[in-house]
């Protein structure tokens, strides 16, 4: 084997073993999905509002700290901080099995998602350093990939083992273990190259040295990464829309069972995850606004389409749901890689935890609205509402990375 090949044997061994701290994650985090509500419920007799409450906690405190971890990554390297998050989120399943009183999920889920934060801007970061910009679409494909596997199969894990043991408390110990065993890949995969930023960044002199309120503001100063974050907000607005109604939907309206709905979220999920590597080459070889444009234009067709899906006309159900799961196929990757891009020097996990703080502000959002939708204009309503969003985020996005690539062309 020559040099070169050996070179990039070991930059592809390097680039799985950090896509696997997130998959090992993301697998342990998403096996507490379906058991906590119903632990919560039939254990210990909380109100099906209380279960809201405190799942909407992690996902508000995930979305608000990212930034803030990215931002202390860039500082002191990427390993502490993943580390850190992970460890401190060991510890809330094994907790989740002791604590007797509902209204004590709350302060635990803060954190629980105070440590979970920690993990996306900072392994992001670390695939960014480790990945030549040619290849990083490519490279962000393969975390995708890893993430989305381990979403897919958590809450099917969890659901076995806790039928399985015949309790739910052992799910949550799965879960502990594979956070655990993540913290420890973590240790292994991120010790090579991974320091924090150079002393002339350190000192005031680089982006990495700002005051972290200093940085986000000469983030928002720039037009195009404003606009970027802005992007990133209305797309998960619009698909936030549909999250608390989609099930409901399924079942009121197109006359899905329970068993028909897992599958096809299983099979969706995992088919996106194989089809994000691809995904991530065709950005790379032609273009990463131009993909996330493609992949933007396929999401709102879908939309649009998903209210025509009544009931019995699976067709256009199954149309809608092979626009929808290829255009994260292909516009994730190259988004990531675009948004790794677009960082200040010295400060790339914290443009990555940004991109997250403004998709999970749109999921925090969206599903407000789409409830009410639902309910006051009907079951078409979210949709519709959906679809005006996505084509607006889509011609925004078509905007400004358009000009973007144009000018990139001409610089060449």
């Amino acid at each position: 084997m020559s040099a070169a090949g050996a070179e990039r044997r070991n930059a592809a061994g390097v680039l799985l073993g950090v896509a696997a701290v997130m998959g090992l994650a993301e697998l342990g985090f998403a096996t507490v999905i379906p058991l906590l509500p119903l632990y919560l419920k039939e254990q210990l007799g909380a109100s099906a509002t209380l279960v809201g409450v405190v799942v909407a906690t992690f996902a508000a405190v995930e979305t608000f700290f990212k930034t803030a971890w990215g931002s202390l990554a860039d500082r002191i390297g990427r390993r502490p901080v993943v580390i850190g998050g992970l460890l401190l989120a060991s510890v809330a399943p094994v907790l989740m099995s002791l604590l007797r009183v509902p209204l004590l999920f709350v302060p635990l889920r803060v954190v629980d998602g105070t440590g979970s934060a920690a993990l996306w801007p900072s392994i992001a970061a670390a695939i960014a350093d480790r990945t030549e910009r040619s290849r990083r679409a490519s490279a962000m494909g393969t975390l995708n990939t890893f993430f989305l596997s381990g979403l897919a199969l958590g809450p099917s894990l969890g659901l076995f083992v806790s039928g399985a043991f015949g309790d739910y408390r052992a799910g949550f110990y799965v879960a502990s273990a594979l956070l655990l065993a993540s913290a420890a890949v973590a240790a292994r995969e991120l010790r090579d190259g991974d320091s924090p930023p150079p002393a002339n960044v350190r000192d005031g002199r680089g982006a990495g040295g700002r005051g972290f309120g200093a940085l986000l503001r000469s983030m928002l100063a720039s037009s195009r990464l404003a606009a970027m974050l802005a992007i990133a907000f209305v797309q998960m607005f619009g698909v936030g829309l549909l999250a608390p109604i989609l099930v409901i939907y399924a079942h009121e309206v197109v006359r899905l069972s329970d068993q028909v709905i897992g599958l096809v979220f299983l099979g969706m999920v995992l088919a996106v995850a194989a089809a994000s590597v691809p995904g991530g080459r065709l950005a790379d070889r032609i273009g990463r606004a131009r993909t996330v444009g493609w992949g933007m234009v396929m999401a709102s067709a879908g939309m649009w389409l998903l209210p025509a899906a009544g009931r019995g006309n699976l067709v256009v159900l199954a149309v809608a749901a092979v626009l929808l799961g290829a255009s994260y196929a292909l516009s994730s990757p190259a988004w990531l890689a675009l948004m790794s891009e677009a960082a200040p020097a010295a400060a790339t996990a914290t443009v990555m935890g940004a991109s997250e703080t403004a998709q999970g502000a749109g999921l925090i959002v969206g599903p407000v609205l789409g409830g009410f939708l639902y309910d006051r204009l009907g079951p078409q309503s979210p949709f519709l509402a959906s679809a005006a969003l996505l084509t607006f985020g889509t011609a925004l996005a078509i905007r400004v990375l358009g000009r973007r690539e144009a000018n990139t062309e001409v610089r060449r």
